[in-house]
């Protein structure tokens, strides 16, 4: 998705629905899966947890999401069952620090758990 800074999530959403759509149809135009910036790889669908992804300019990063498992966590002073989402964050130093690496990957885990 392109200029994804000047839209609402719920634009994104749409925008997100419609390639997805694209790519199960073979339809989706081999410009349009060029020149990305961020990538999302998608390797838990496939059963992997974590990943080493390599990163390919005009790349700056990818973020990397793993099959979703409940596992037993301490939330608090209490033990319990959730689901946990792994996600792996590669990105290229040339281009980004690792605190702003580390800011990103907080945003995007508070967003992510806004979601649930």
């Amino acid at each position: 998705i392109r200029n994804v800074a000047d839209m609402g999530p719920e634009n994104i959403r749409e925008n997100l629905q419609v390639l997805k759509r694209q790519v199960s149809e073979r339809t989706i135009a081999h410009a349009d899966l060029q020149g990305q910036t961020i990538t999302l790889s998608n390797f838990g669908m496939l059963g992997g947890m974590h990943a080493v992804l390599t990163v390919m300019p005009p790349q700056v990063a990818i973020l990397g999401a793993g099959r979703i498992h409940r596992a037993v966590r301490a939330m608090g002073e209490k033990i319990q069952l959730v689901s946990v989402l792994p996600l792996s964050l590669s990105f290229d130093h040339r281009a980004v620090t690792g605190a702003e690496a580390c800011a990103f990957m907080a945003a995007a885990v508070a967003d992510l758990s806004q979601s649930s």
